[in-house]
């Protein structure tokens, strides 16, 4: 985890401060690390106030992940779309997190469809789109803008965009997060079997990280975490931010 700050500039604003501005580390990562989730400025507030025995301070603690030598990274959550794909193309994800949430994700995406603009999609965002990413992005720059309904700013879409979709996909992680081990387990036994059914030649992208994840850590309920978070690769010098 990061350090916390007293102040905007770590110092509350005067000269000093016992309080950590921020916290640097130089990590030598050889296998996946743990999810992390990091609460907001408000909610680490709250948090610090209610359970100031596990909340020390009031700080979010947001990372910054930089790269020394290539480095792998899941990072926030793939826009809704790409998630529903991967549950459609990874039916032993929608047997661990129960077919009413995806549904619940479904019937949000389709809510929040009018409040989205155009966005090319990442090459990390949808399964197997590696070798699709040049197609894709060339299609995206000649894409028809999505204009959102009139009188409705960028701001406001967005904020309606989240409400819709934030509790639907919370639901769907939550019911991942706290899946019986027995389910799990028998779930990934399944998702591994098929992987490894399937010809290499047609093995996708996300299923090959499932299954480099499994073997550090067979069945942990993280190996699933592939189809819903974002994959970065980091070359030397490139970053990320989790907030």
């Amino acid at each position: 985890g990061g350090g916390g700050g007293g102040g905007e500039n770590g110092d509350g604003g005067g000269g000093s401060s016992t309080r950590l501005p921020f916290l640097f580390k130089v990590l030598s990562v050889r296998t996946a690390l743990s999810i992390q989730a990091h609460p907001n400025k408000t909610l680490a507030a709250k948090l610090h106030r209610e359970k100031p025995q596990h909340y020390k301070d009031d700080n979010h603690k947001p990372e910054m992940t930089i790269a020394v030598t290539p480095f792998e990274a899941l990072c926030s959550f793939q826009k809704i779309n790409s998630v529903l794909e991967n549950c459609r193309a990874c039916p032993e994800l929608v047997a661990v997190v129960g077919r009413e949430a995806v549904a619940a994700l479904s019937a949000a995406a389709e809510k929040a469809a009018p409040l989205t603009p155009a966005w090319p999609t990442a090459r990390w965002g949808r399964r197997g789109a590696t070798a699709r990413a040049g197609a894709e992005r060339n299609s995206a720059k000649h894409a028809a803008p999505h204009s959102l309904p009139e009188g409705v700013s960028a701001a406001e879409a967005a904020a309606r965009r989240e409400a819709v979709v934030v509790p639907a996909l919370k639901r769907v992680f939550t019911r991942l997060m706290t899946a019986e081990q027995a389910l799990v387990k028998a779930q990934l036994d399944a998702l591994m079997t098929r992987i490894e059914s399937t010809s290499p030649m047609l093995r996708l992208p996300v299923d090959e990280l499932a299954a480099r994840i499994h073997e550090q850590y067979p069945h942990d309920v993280g190996v699933f975490c592939v189809y819903l978070l974002h994959h970065l690769v980091l070359e030397p010098s490139r970053n990320c931010l989790g907030t």
